[in-house]
């Protein structure tokens, strides 16, 4: 076999480098998606046994939703769910004059997590990311405290 004529795992190894590049690039740019360009997407609180229930999706550098509404004086269950590939996230939300002051960690994807809280006072009151800077690059939310 001459020399140009090339072996058939270097021809593989030709064809398939190209596409694992590509792949490997396609979820690097995916997982730094800032969520500073993403629509305002409303929710409010499902009611169940007297606890309002709220599921959030933390994807890599925005919350879905990000504006819930929920009713002051009720107990208030969020779950998080991490759906970003490579980054961890958590929520927090710091309003202490409204009874609210949770700063969760979910970790990483496939991670969920549950906790609650009862809002004690009507208002806007900002969530976000406390995992390093994610917060300035678009990873906030509101929660709406109605009476």
């Amino acid at each position: 076999m001459s020399k140009d004529h090339a072996t058939p795992s270097r021809s593989l190894a030709h064809t398939v480098a190209p596409l694992v590049a590509s792949m490997l690039l396609a979820i690097a740019v995916s997982a730094c998606s800032s969520g500073l360009a993403h629509p305002v997407k409303e929710v409010t609180a499902t009611m169940t046994d007297g606890v309002q229930h709220v599921e959030v999706t933390a994807h890599s550098y925005w919350f879905e939703p990000n504006r819930i509404v929920v009713k002051r004086g009720t107990p208030v269950e969020v779950r998080v769910h991490n759906a970003s590939y490579i980054l961890p996230h958590g929520l927090a939300c710091i309003a202490p004059d409204a009874g609210i002051e949770t700063k969760q960690s979910v970790g990483y994807f496939g991670r969920t997590k549950t906790f609650r809280f009862t809002p004690g006072k009507p208002g806007e009151y900002p969530f976000f990311c406390p995992v390093a800077n994610h917060s300035k690059k678009g990873m906030t939310g509101t929660l709406v405290v109605q009476e």
